[in-house]
């Protein structure tokens, strides 16, 4: 897990609102230096914390529909039903619910002929009823978790201590391990040629 000290929230709410922002403007709103944001950015980057700088389109700037798609199932449809939906392109976000009443709750968008056939496209059997949600206006759409209130550490996979802006990465076996230093490194890795030896 990795730890975020209050710049790197700062730079990530910054990079949240409009990844477009430059280094330049964000250093200006965080009160430091463009080095010191890009720096911050690779590392979370190499640390997989950001993982792609994407844009939010406005489906309807576009003739998009956007609908909200509530399905009552019987318990035992539930699972085989969300696993059809996840099948079309139209499904942006699915839920399961705990709530009886609606088992599954899915964002649609897409052409509403084909958003209102999305009823012939899945199997309906133990489907008590579908309802279909026209979107009419978006007031907010944040599918982000707040920031602030993450508690992400990173810690070192041989010693367990707590790894800071130094931290030492090496990739075994197409994952990435993160190291407080050199010599634990060097030590996880003894023991990992060890393991893989003991495993032939």
């Amino acid at each position: 897990m990795v730890e975020l000290d209050n710049l790197d929230v700062k730079i990530l709410t910054h990079l949240k609102d409009n990844s477009r922002k430059s280094f330049q403007e964000i250093a200006k709103h965080c009160l430091t230096s463009v080095p010191t944001v890009k720096s911050r950015v690779d590392r979370l980057l190499e640390l997989g914390v950001i993982s792609k700088f994407t844009i939010d389109i406005d489906n309807s700037k576009l003739g998009i529909s956007e609908v909200i798609l509530l399905v009552n199932a019987k318990p035992g449809a539930v699972k085989r039903i969300a696993e059809e939906l996840l099948k079309l392109e139209e499904i942006k976000e699915l839920y399961v619910t705990s709530d009886s009443d609606t088992a599954i709750v899915s964002r649609i968008a897409g052409d509403m002929q084909r958003i209102l056939a999305i009823q012939d496209r899945i199997d309906l059997t133990d489907v008590n009823n579908i309802r279909i949600i026209y979107i009419k206006n978006t007031f907010r759409k944040d599918t982000t978790i707040p920031l602030a209130s993450s508690s992400i550490t990173l810690t070192c996979a041989y010693c367990s201590k707590k790894v800071t802006d130094s931290a030492v990465r090496k990739r075994f076996d197409d994952k990435d391990y993160f190291f407080c230093c050199n010599t634990c490194l060097d030590e996880f890795e003894k023991k990992y040629i060890k393991l893989l030896a003991n495993t032939r």
